[in-house]
């Protein structure tokens, strides 16, 4: 059983606001479809990140027109999606070609395939809490914690809506207002997670007095800091 990975990156140029869905459209739709009887499963997640940020690839493998920054003047910043898969062994070969051979017909790029540590990755103490970290409970939690993002990838597929008269995919529409105000099906799954898990999560609001500037965000994407930086954060708990 191979287990392995990969990192897609997509042109600078490439529309902002549904180029993740056009990839798992034009790339991991047709890839999982194609193999499905060998595929154990498979995940995948997206990334924005500085252009040296080179994890889970060859970064001097892929091309400038991957790598400009957002605006002129800024540092270099590249767009990736991350794809995680096993796959039987004797069909891992063939899977592996296919996969390249979307790849570059609809313009991305990778550095390669490599093995992947799905223990290591999805298993680890940011897993894992300190109570259950007796022998053997990585790999039964890394299991877990991988079908749980399998099973998130393949409800994003079944979502797919295209392509367009201009070969682009997006997330179907949903008109429940009421549970779905933002027009997302994942609205509602969303907040049948946080409601299983109990999960807490916090807004953070942040604070420059001199500038009477106020800005929003989380622990993990918080706004742009100001001038001299912000003066100071106050985190508000929600429900979700």
């Amino acid at each position: 059983m191979g287990v392995r990975q990969t990192r897609l990156f997509v042109q600078s140029n490439e529309a902002q606001s549904d180029w993740a869905e056009t990839l798992i459209g034009r790339v991991f739709r047709p890839l999982t479809t194609e193999f499905a009887e060998s595929l154990h499963w498979f995940w995948f997640s997206r990334y924005g990140s500085s252009a040296d940020d080179s994890g889970d690839c060859d970064i001097a493998q892929i091309p400038a027109e991957y790598k400009q920054p957002v605006q002129p003047g800024d540092i270099g910043y590249h767009r990736s999606m991350r794809f995680r898969f096993s796959i039987s062994d004797d069909r891992q070969p063939d899977f592996e070609r296919r996969g390249q051979q979307l790849i570059n017909d609809n313009g991305y790029r990778i550095s390669d395939f490599r093995p992947y540590d799905y223990v290591g990755d999805t298993g680890n103490n940011r897993f894992l809490g300190t109570e259950n970290r007796q022998p053997g409970r990585a790999e039964q939690r890394a299991i877990l914690a991988t079908n749980f993002y399998a099973a998130i990838s393949r409800l994003v597929i079944d979502a797919l809506v295209g392509p367009d008269d201009q070969g682009r995919y997006r997330i179907e529409s949903n008109d429940d207002q009421l549970q779905n105000p933002r027009g997302s099906t994942f609205q509602s799954l969303l907040h049948l997670f946080c409601n299983i898990t109990n999960v807490p999560t916090d807004i953070y609001v942040f604070h420059k007095a001199a500038l009477n500037l106020i800005g929003y965000g989380t622990f993990i994407y918080p706004p742009p800091s100001p001038p001299g930086d912000w003066d100071g954060m106050t985190p508000f708990p929600i429900r979700y």
